[in-house]
């Protein structure tokens, strides 16, 4: 019987959930969730999972689009793990709601608290040498309750955030092309191309040795935590300082600022395509 799991991560932190999972299902396919990668595991798997952070209280737009694009069979198990800090969402609603149109639906669906890594915006919280053990230890508990099979009803959007989502998050997606504008490199760079390798969105490419941002970012931040000379820098672009609200004024990236990423996920891993975890 095949499992497979469909993974977007950014800091490591749903790759690493990803992992964890699997190995409670004797064992499970990985894909991770890029541009440019396409799947037709799910179409005779008897177990789909999904993995992913939260992004503007919802599903990351590259999740989104892969699974719209994916072919489900109505008769497997699917589960879902998001992973957050403060706020799930709409995020098992979106999921839901496009795996309806495939005939099928989400039969589990749980938030994963974890390290919150916008490095751009602040220093990671709560504090990673607590917040990681417990995400390890939610995890496997999941991974229980995923490999019994278990039918659970997923946590809907909160009514505060339902209506709280067009006025605060709405203006942010509105603008998110602009986003990657803020990236920049200092003299640190050494040229050595992780930052395009590592993006899942294939929106860096190199010119003379140096990253060029190509507008289609949704500020995953893989580039700039897993650079290795943190040469990769940020300031508020425009839109968002025209913007001006409590969290574009917390925008920028001072030398000092935490680059977290999930302590047991490397570069490597963020690069691969996939793997199979054995149990």
């Amino acid at each position: 019987m095949r499992k497979v799991i469909f993974c977007f991560s950014g800091t490591g932190n749903s790759l690493r959930a990803a992992r964890i999972i699997a190995s409670q299902l004797d064992g499970a396919t990985i894909v991770s969730v890029k541009e440019g990668v396409c799947s037709d595991l799910a179409a005779d798997a008897d177990m789909v999972g999904f993995i992913c952070p939260v992004y503007e209280w919802d599903i990351p737009e590259p999740m989104k689009c892969f699974a719209e694009g994916l072919t489900v069979s109505s008769k497997a198990y699917v589960f879902m793990v998001a992973t957050f800090a403060a706020v799930h969402g709409r995020c098992f609603e979106t999921m839901d709601a496009i795996l309806r149109e495939k005939g099928t639906r989400l039969h589990y669906g749980r938030p994963l608290r974890c390290v919150a890594s916008q490095c751009v915006a602040y220093e990671p919280f709560p504090a990673p040498r607590f917040m990681v053990p417990y995400s390890e230890r939610r995890a496997k508990a999941l991974g229980k309750e995923i490999a019994a099979r278990k039918h659970s009803k997923f946590p809907p959007m909160s009514i505060v955030t339902r209506k709280l989502f067009d006025r605060m998050m709405a203006p942010f997606l509105n603008i998110q092309h602009e986003y990657d504008k803020g990236f920049y490199t200092t003299d640190r760079c050494t040229g050595c191309g992780l930052c395009s390798r590592i993006c899942p969105c294939k929106n860096i490419s190199l010119s003379n040795r140096h990253p060029t941002w190509n507008h289609r970012c949704v500020g995953c931040n893989a580039c700039v935590v897993y650079c290795p000379s943190k040469a990769i820098m940020f300031k508020t672009p425009e839109a968002y300082r025209q913007l001006d609200n409590m969290i574009t004024r917390r925008l920028g990236l001072p030398d000092k600022r935490t680059r977290y990423h999930n302590p047991y996920i490397t570069a490597k891993d963020m690069i691969s395509d996939g793997e199979v975890i054995e149990a």
